[in-house]
């Protein structure tokens, strides 16, 4: 298929309308997916299929959409995030908010929904019995119509409650077998509507979407061209409160973005607000004066070299494409796609030698596999880039991870593996 004509054209418009640049220079990955999309509609060639998605009205477009939209999500993901909204972006906006007792959150690219119903447990839990005096508008929004009706169900698997203990799951949802329901005093504070991201360039955005307290874009922009993730987060900003907050994933924010938004940090995460609603400090300049001659100098002491001040650790980052095959292999897992995932992990690696997560993920799915020799030699290969950090480092896209918690990790799970 990648060598017929027509798909150069399907690529084209799948891009064009969904901004998933991603699929730039991943041919086969998008084939595969448009060859599924094939058997389904029953078009024999590629070429028919493009004359079907020539029509942007053509019912088939939603599902495509779904097809090549990557769901990777999870509760509470990234939680030194969560641990700010929890302890203080939350409760500010509400005590804020409490005159008026209104809230317009806004949570982009949600998928099936886990990050917006994240957000409405700690909402629930902060406000208790009060939550009913107040007017919260907490909106999930995705392209694919597929992952919002399963976050409108809000029924999960083991794998989107990965971080949470068993008496936090028990909590939080009803068990049936090996699914897990958000309940019902959680469950309806969020709503989930369609929408494209790309509409927020071209200007057919629903005029809605404004005046937000908090907007969360989490591992959404990767999949997107620079140029185009950096005019969403103009825009996205435009349609922020005057002080209100947006919060990117790990691997996103850019300098680039400091053109369109003014980046901040509060409670130790990066957010972003409104360009030029942040005051700056202006640097003083100062004013000549005529001053008496010195006295003469002092002899020389003996220099006391200074003590160094010590350098927080640094967040190891990743490349982008490396991040991205990453949560595709986690979404082909949660879906129950070990060829996929299997395949999207190899991907990852193969763009990122030293990806630490993906190497350390994969060697579980490989263990739980039964693949005991493959499964130990990726942990070992997570452990070389591990130990040779600083263990106070903190792994891209470990959630908090320090490089020494996955070294000590590994070396039990090996320990008991032989």
């Amino acid at each position: 298929m990648i060598h017929d004509e027509a798909f150069a054209e399907i690529k084209a418009l799948v891009i064009g309308r969904t901004g998933h640049h991603y699929y730039a220079d991943k041919d086969s990955q998008l084939a595969e997916r448009i060859a599924h999309r094939m058997a389904a509609t029953g078009d024999a060639t590629p070429a028919a299929y493009r004359d079907r998605l020539r029509d942007p009205h053509d019912a088939e477009w939603p599902l495509l959409e779904s097809a090549v939209t990557i769901n990777e999500t999870f509760f509470f993901r990234f939680a030194e995030q969560f641990d700010a909204l929890r302890s203080d972006i939350l409760p500010r906006l509400i005590r804020r908010n409490a005159a008026e007792k209104r809230l317009r959150i806004w949570s982009v690219g949600c998928s099936t929904g886990a990050e917006a119903h994240s957000i409405a447990i700690v909402l629930t839990d902060l406000l208790g019995d009060a939550i009913g005096e107040w007017r919260i508008a907490l909106t999930g929004t995705d392209i694919d119509e597929a992952a919002l009706n399963a976050a409108r169900q809000a029924d999960y698997s083991s794998w989107a409650l990965r971080t949470m203990g068993e008496a936090e799951r028990t909590r939080l949802f009803e068990r049936s077998g090996d699914r897990y329901r958000l309940r019902e005093r959680y469950r309806g504070l969020a709503r989930f509507e369609r929408h494209n991201l790309m509409s927020m360039i071209d200007g057919t955005g629903a005029l809605g979407f404004t005046d937000y307290d908090l907007i969360l874009c989490r591992n959404v922009l990767i999949y997107f061209a620079q140029e185009h993730a950096t005019a969403i987060v103009g825009a996205l900003v435009e349609r922020l409160a005057p002080k209100g907050l947006l919060l990117l994933g790990h691997a996103e924010p850019n300098p680039g973005f400091d053109a369109v938004a003014d980046p901040v940090q509060v409670a130790g995460v990066l957010a972003y607000r409104p360009k030029g609603s942040v005051e700056r400090a202006v640097p003083v300049v100062p004013v000549a004066v005529a001053l008496p001659s010195p006295p003469p100098p002092a002899p020389p002491k003996r220099a006391v070299p200074a003590r160094p001040l010590p350098v927080p650790p640094p967040l190891v980052e990743r490349t982008p494409d490396a991040v991205a095959r990453y949560f595709a292999a986690l979404d082909a897992l949660a879906s129950g796609d070990k060829d996929s995932a299997e395949r999207a992990f190899r991907d990852a690696l193969y763009l990122d030698r030293s990806f630490a997560m993906a190497h350390y993920q994969f060697g579980h799915y490989l263990l739980a596999q039964g693949r005991q020799p493959d499964g130990k030699r990726s942990l070992t290969n997570a452990l070389r880039v591990a130990a040779a950090l600083d263990p106070a480092t903190e792994l891209a896209e470990g959630e908090g991870m320090t490089a020494g918690a996955m070294t000590a990790a590994i070396r039990h799970i090996i320990g008991t593996t032989r």
